[in-house]
């Protein structure tokens, strides 16, 4: 398709404690807590609402330096604080604290998916599909998205990564086992998005139908839509639902480029 990648862009929100980050620990019983970790996890949890990551980082480096001997709770401070970091754009001690993290919790899925979601921030893909295709690497996953959310992002994540790098035979593999779990704006769309480059149409359209049944969708939905219409041949009804869009969303540069694409003699 001539606008192949145009709509590709990052997940518009990850649930940053999908990582496996245990907030449960920091209002656990128990002596293994200290006071320090259970105020680094406190401190975390303010991320979820725009809180300071510096904060979070002195706070988790403090209980770090206790060296707790719990490797489960060891493992959570670190991911804590790389999930700080890397809302600092460190990147590369974001990606420090997740390799230590993981060297104490290997089976962590959702830290697996922070560490992967971090070469994605940076622009590298290719890091980015090889580290979601290493939490995935186990076939039985695939039957386990729609009980187990780290899985499900993983799946999704990586759909997302194989569109950037121009693989969307294999970005829809990902996505239709997504679609056995959580069926939101961001797998709908991108779900449809990988359909549309690969030019089937229709399936593309009844996705992101589906997806604007939901509350409060974006303008990338009606976008998408306009383009699936106009990749399945029906450039008037493209043109209709590009206008609805941005009838709602009237300064969308998305929404006024796919028109202005579309309506090219």
């Amino acid at each position: 398709m001539a606008m192949r990648g145009m709509r590709v862009a990052g997940v518009a929100a990850l649930l940053w404690l999908v990582a496996g980050f245990p907030l449960a620990l920091a209002q656990a019983e128990g002596p293994a807590i200290s006071e320090t970790a259970r105020a680094c996890f406190a401190s975390a949890d303010t991320l979820r609402s725009g809180g300071d990551p510096g904060a979070v980082i002195e706070a988790c480096s403090l209980a770090i330096n206790e060296q707790p001997t719990d490797p489960a709770l060891l493992a959570a401070l670190f991911n804590a604080r790389g999930v700080a970091y890397r809302r600092q754009s460190a990147f590369s001690l974001a990606l420090a604290d997740f390799n230590d993290s993981l060297r104490l919790d290997p089976q962590s899925i959702g830290t697996g998916n922070m560490r992967a979601w971090t070469f994605q921030a940076m622009g590298d893909y290719r890091a980015a599909e090889a580290a979601y295709s290493a939490i995935l690497q186990d076939e039985s996953l695939k039957d386990q998205v729609s009980e187990r959310p780290p899985v499900w992002q993983a799946y999704l994540s990586r759909c997302v990564v194989r569109q950037h790098l121009g693989n969307f035979a294999a970005a829809a593999e990902d996505c239709e086992v997504a679609l056995q779990g959580l069926r939101n704006e961001d797998l709908l769309y991108f779900a449809a998005n990988a359909y549309t480059e690969l030019e089937r149409c229709d399936e593309a359209i009844a996705l992101l139908e589906e997806a604007l049944r939901l509350d409060g969708v974006g303008a990338r939905v009606y976008a998408g839509l306009g383009y699936a219409h106009s990749c399945a041949g029906a450039q008037g009804e493209a043109l209709a639902i590009l206008d609805r869009g941005l009838a709602l969303f009237p300064e969308d540069e998305r929404l006024e480029a796919t028109r202005r694409w579309i309506a090219e003699p």
